[in-house]
């Protein structure tokens, strides 16, 4: 028996109506779900991006003694610049060290006169092609005469990097919760809705409907549910980055930040998303119903 898409749309926006609090329910647990998920597909990208800035500053600085010679600081940098790993070497000099600690360090003026111009090495700063290579470097210049000591700030980073790793799996398991929740919720909503009209599902079945052609509106509200949420999702994101994400520009300058265009990005998963759980719900909800 063919049924028309109007008697669809119709079927399932009555029976939208006629279960408003568990709609309300559904999408509003809908949109907590893809809300958090949204969140961490965009902490994911925060953090990428922190990572790909990080790794383009990360240096190697050799410190140099400040008896070097010439001619060793020479020999030295000719080493260092040989060395595949390396992409730039640079020199910086006791006068230059002393100018950046000042320019660093300008809010605390009592630190900055405290430290004199000679207590700075001079140093290379080396940038790597591969962050990861430092150890092979400082294994070829461990021992050379005129270093006093190679640092980078790799161990920071990896610290930091573990963390963020750890926020990101917890945020991602609290998603996974949150939509296996949603998908119970809609599913809830239809199996309601599919009691509800039992005897109606019954003639429907003994004039020779299909399971499909019965299913169909079932499918359709928990589908609708699935992209009131999602949509709902969506514009709370909007609102997060225009009212905490934007105003941190002015403070935090140094740190690159998720952009309109990254939230955009999320847009195709939510909805995805919510259509996914919504079939999936409503497809078990009215499997026990319709078997045969």
């Amino acid at each position: 028996m063919a049924r028309s898409p109007r008697y669809f749309l119709r079927e399932t926006f009555q029976a939208l109506r006629r279960n408003g609090l568990v709609l309300f329910a559904a999408v509003s647990t809908a949109f907590v779900a893809l809300f958090l998920l949204g969140g961490f597909l965009l902490v994911r990208q925060e953090v990428n991006l922190v990572v790909a800035s990080t790794e383009a500053n990360v240096e190697v600085s050799i410190y140099l003694q400040d008896t070097i010679s010439p001619a060793q600081q020479q020999n030295l940098q000719q080493m260092i610049q040989r060395m595949p790993q390396v992409a730039t070497v640079g020199y910086e000099s006791k006068a230059e060290a002393y100018a950046r600690f000042k320019e660093i360090f300008a809010n605390q003026p009592a630190l900055v006169e405290n430290v004199s111009p000679d207590a700075l090495p001079a140093s290379f700063r080396v940038k790597l092609k591969d962050p990861q290579q430092f150890a092979v470097v400082s294994q070829q210049l461990v021992g050379q005469p005129g270093i006093d000591k190679i640092v980078d700030n790799q161990q920071l980073y990896n610290r930091l990097f573990a963390v963020t790793r750890i926020f990101r799996v917890g945020m991602l398991a609290v998603a996974v919760i949150m939509l296996i929740s949603a998908a119970a919720l809609i599913g809830n909503t239809v199996r309601m809705a599919v009691f509800a009209r039992r005897r109606e599902i019954g003639v429907m079945r003994l004039v020779g409907a299909t399971n499909w052609t019965i299913r169909v509106p079932f499918l359709l509200e928990g589908i609708i549910e699935g992209m009131l949420g999602a949509a709902a999702a969506i514009a709370a994101l909007f609102i997060m980055k225009a009212w905490f994400i934007d105003p941190l520009h002015n403070n935090v300058g140094f740190l690159p930040l998720i952009s309109t265009r990254d939230i955009l990005y999320t847009v195709p998963f939510l909805l995805v998303a919510s259509v996914l759980v919504s079939v999936a719900a409503s497809l078990l909800a009215t499997r026990k119903f319709l078997e045969v």
